[in-house]
């Protein structure tokens, strides 16, 4: 989908952390197949809750030059993004929430007016526009990157087809400004460039001769790995690592093998992970171990015979012990869910047992379960169930280590750096560029008086 601009997805952003106490936070069930991406929640504050009397229609909210948005003009552009998030959610927003989240979104469409119109009158008295060579390559560009036609990317755009024409000939004219008028005049000077690799190299040498001197300390015993941890290391605290996921960390081959070699109490040499130097200490070892699976049969079958003979309510027992965080949620409810949701062994469960009894123990990837169907529609394919879930898991070898860890300069390639600082040169000098020729427009704004300095 055609990326929407940052004031769509800070506004809807600020409209889901309004409302993000509305609803019941639903939690992935053990053993569930989740189909929806996970989002995280975002923040907002808007400077202004309780509002004034709306203006009229007509009244102009914000102008750049002689351009100029009307409140009715804004009040339309806010009631449709309050429609998106209402198809983009499923929801409406709540209508506790509903002025702090217009207000949000009138605030992030004034800056979009006060951005695009800058750069459109730049444009205008630069003589920049966007020929048909231009436009192709970025489209050709744009293609590539989603891996759709144009038609389709712009027939998945949320806002439509005409306002995602708009929004990409907007982007298009700001790239074609700054690369014509603006990025022709950043450089990177290769002294400097070669000046800061050279920096970086001696910085690098310094703590290879800094660990070294700890290794020194710690071999001729006049310091000990504590104190040396306590005054100079990153992190100062011990650390369980997994064996099997030692190469995760970055350690090489040997580096592994040396840690494994070492015995408790005992020091690795100075090894290189990523963005960092460490000396491990080994404070403890322990050995894999096997899941109790007869231990988790065991305790479903004593829970199971509570449950069936009514001393306890299958909620109640699974608040206590399932291993699921539906369990102390919703005492084991999953909710309704349809075939596919869910692991193969659990779903011929749910689809299979009578509704209202307690089925037998079963397995799956997860551990094992007990599982309790309280509603089904064939006919829809639907099915509500709770379960309890003993968790059974291997544990494997683990080696809980204390770091002597310092971080490491990077020492960069001319080719790296140099595009690097290019990037970073470009990004200030299109900045600067939009605050000089923000300061020639004129900009009023009696909404947001602040936008307008």
């Amino acid at each position: 989908m055609l990326k929407m601009p940052l004031f769509v997805v800070s506004a809807l952003a600020a409209a889901v952390a309004l409302t993000g106490c509305s609803k019941t936070e639903e939690q992935p069930a053990e053993g569930q197949i989740a189909s929806a991406e996970v989002k995280p929640k975002a923040s907002v504050e808007s400077d202004v809750v309780a509002l004034p009397p709306p203006p009229k229609d007509s009244d102009v909210v914000v102008s750049v030059g002689e351009t100029q948005l009307t409140w009715g003009e804004l009040s339309a552009k806010v009631d449709e993004m309050v429609g998106l998030y209402a198809r983009m959610t499923g929801g409406a927003i709540p209508t506790a929430q509903l002025p702090q989240a217009k207000q949000e979104f009138r605030r992030q469409q004034v800056q979009m007016f006060i951005v695009d119109n800058v750069i459109a009158a730049a444009a205008k008295e630069l003589g920049v526009t966007v020929d048909e060579a231009f436009r192709a390559k970025q489209i050709a560009e744009l293609e590539k990157r989603q891996g759709q036609s144009f038609d389709e990317i712009l027939k998945s755009f949320p806002l439509g087809e005409a306002e995602a024409k708009s929004m990409l000939e907007k982007q298009w004219l700001e790239l074609k400004l700054l690369e014509e008028k603006v990025f022709p005049q950043v450089t990177v000077d290769p002294a400097e460039v070669q000046a800061e690799i050279e920096k970086q190299q001696v910085a690098a040498k310094l703590l290879d001769e800094e660990m070294a001197g700890y290794a020194k300390q710690l071999a001729e015993g006049t310091a000990t790995f504590e104190d040396l941890v306590k005054a100079n290391s990153m992190i100062k605290e011990e650390m369980p690592l997994p064996e099997d996921r030692l190469a995760q960390l970055g350690l090489t081959a040997e580096a592994q093998a040396q840690l494994k070699s070492v015995p408790e109490s005992g020091m690795t040499p100075v090894m290189d992970v990523p963005g960092a130097k460490v000396i491990f200490k080994v404070i403890k070892r322990e050995a894999a171990k096997q899941g109790d699976a007869a231990g988790a049969q065991a305790k479903l079958n004593e829970i199971r015979e509570r449950i069936v003979k009514g001393e306890a309510t299958f909620e109640d027992q699974a608040k206590v012990f399932s291993d699921c965080p539906s369990g102390a949620r919703a005492g084991g409810d999953l909710g309704e869910f349809g075939k596919g949701a869910m692991v193969p062994e659990f779903e011929k469960a749910a689809f299979e047992q009578p509704v209202g009894e307690v089925g037998p123990i079963i397995k799956t990837a997860f551990g094992y379960h007990i599982v309790k169907v309280t509603k089904r529609d064939d006919a829809a394919g639907k099915v509500q169930a709770s379960h309890i879930l003993i968790k059974v898991e291997d544990t494997p070898a683990t080696v809980t280590v204390l770091p002597l860890l310092k971080q490491s300069p990077q020492v960069p390639t001319v080719e790296a750096l140099t595009a690097q600082l290019t990037e970073a040169r470009k990004r200030e000098a299109a900045m600067k560029f939009f605050e000089e020729q923000r300061a020639k427009q004129g900009i009023t704004c009696t909404l947001f008086p602040e936008l307008a300095k």
